[in-house]
This record gives structure tokens, sequence and C-alpha cells, in this order.
């Protein structure tokens, strides 16, 4: 019998895996975790949680984890966060149903190092669409979308999602269910903050018009092609493997840095014991 809820995420902290998987905690629902990116975990995971190798980039390893995702409902996470309570997947499953609508995303509430952040998040202020944070959806649905749009290169591809099942006339609802973020499981992510620009620009192209909201698509959905998905990034790349050569697309992604260091003389001492130190074994 397949799972009920598939929970599908790009992930790269296998750390923080294991206590992510124990905070679902015993539920009637069956269920299964589909984990894409480049850290193998040095444990073994529980039967119902996979992991699949892969250095692309996080929209795309998303959507090879969908792919692989076996539930009638899908749920999008991140690894640096844990749910709060007991049975949530049971909540969340019962909550979903009850609603009968297979165009809703049930979204989790969000709590930041323990305190209560679940103020209803919107695509704007608060006239436009509410955004979900994880939220629970008919994979179904997902994939007839045409499931994660490879123009996205990190982050704001849920939203993208969101607002394409308003534009369908469908809602995005507020669970009762919380979800906690741990800053200390997620120091050294970068993701938002290298991406905002890029991933934010592109998502208000899409569903702006003149400032304001709207429900028609200013183009067409790119989906991810099936060819070489786990071995070349598609779209944008970012700082993730392409399908170029591996040292071009280093010296890419490394020559914005490399360009803010010429900038900086007074750090061309600490380079130089850097690399000093990178020859003699010791860095």
């Amino acid at each position: 019998m397949n799972p009920k809820i598939s929970i599908f995420a790009s992930a790269h902290r296998p750390q923080n895996w294991m206590d992510l998987y124990k905070s679902i905690g015993e539920n009637d629902v069956e269920f299964e975790l589909v984990f894409v990116g480049p850290n193998q975990p040095d444990y073994r995971l529980p039967n119902n949680f996979r992991f699949i190798r892969s250095l692309v980039k996080p929209t795309q390893c998303l959507e090879i984890a969908l792919r692989n995702t076996t539930a009638d409902l899908v749920m999008n996470f991140a690894d640096d966060c844990m749910f709060k309570g007991s049975r949530p997947l049971d909540r969340l499953y019962e909550t979903y149903k009850n609603y009968n609508n297979d165009k809703i995303i049930l979204s989790c509430k969000y709590m930041l190092d323990g305190e209560d952040q679940s103020e209803c998040a919107y695509f704007d202020d608060m006239s436009s669409p509410v955004m979900p944070l994880c939220g629970l959806m008919s994979r179904n649905l997902l994939m007839s979308m045409g499931g994660i749009d490879k123009n996205f290169i990190a982050i704001m591809w849920d939203l993208d999602i969101a607002m394409r099942v308003h534009a369908l006339g469908g809602d995005v609802i507020l669970s009762d269910v919380f979800l906690e973020e741990d800053k200390d499981k997620s120091a050294g992510s970068e993701l938002c903050n290298e991406f905002w620009e890029h991933d934010r620009g592109l998502l208000k192209s899409l569903w702006t018009k003149n400032g304001k909201v709207h429900f028609c698509r200013t183009k067409p959905v790119e989906s991810f092609d099936d060819l070489n998905i786990l071995k070349a990034s598609q779209g944008p790349r970012g700082r993730w493997r392409g399908s170029g050569s591996i040292v071009i697309e280093k010296i890419e992604t490394n020559l914005p840095r490399i360009i803010r260091g010429i900038r900086k003389p007074s750090m061309y001492l600490n380079y130089a014991r850097r690399m000093a130190l990178g020859f003699m074994g010791k860095l």
C-alpha cells in the first residue's frame, strides 16, 4: 500500500535528518521521506526514508525528489525544521480531507527558536494572496501544473506553485500544525540572501503588473526535462553543477568572489597566508 503522505526536500545537512524524522512521531497515516542533495548520510536511514545523491541546484533537487514520491499527497520540507506537537501528519491529513477539495494547499504554522510566528504570509501585502509554509497538496495537481519551474534557482518556487493554485480558483489554508526552524541547524545557509534578487525578481515578473498582483501568469511554466536531470542543472544554475566544462563552471561561479577580493587590498596578506597554508597542506 502506498504511503498517504510523501515529504520531499532538497537537503544537504544529514546531521539534522534523524531529528526531523523523529519529530514526525507516531501517526496512523503512512508516510515516506524523499531527500535529494549532495551529502550522503554516514548512517543507515529508516526504510521509509530515501536519499538520492545529486549535485544540481536546489529547485532541481526538489523536482527530482517530487518525481520519486509515491503518495497521493506531497509536502515539501527543509532539513533545518522539525514538527512540533504530536501526530502532525494525522492532523494535516484529517484537515486536508475535511475540505474535500483537491485545489488547496494546507500550510503549516511557523515557529522560530520556540516563538510563535504563525501569522499568515502574503505574496506582497495583506490584500494579496496567502502563501504556504511547507504546504500539503495533491501530487496529481502539482504535476498537472508542470511541477517546479526550472527558472527558479533555490527559493520562491513554492510561492509560484501557490499562485498557480490561486489562479485555478484554489486556496491556501492555514493548519494547526507547527513547524519550528532552528537557526543553529541551518548555520551556514545563505540561499535566501544569495538568490533573493534573482528568484524574487522572477516571481514578481510572473505574477505582478504595474506593481499589482494578478492571477494570469505572464509566461508558461518551463518544466524540468528528464534527460540528465540528476547530473546537470537546467535553466539558471546558480553555483551548482551545470552541463558545461567543470573547470569553466568553477571559474564562472567563483569569479564574483575573486573580483570582490581583488577590490580589498587590505586582505591581500590574509590571502597569501591562506595560499601558503594550502600549499603546505594545512588548510
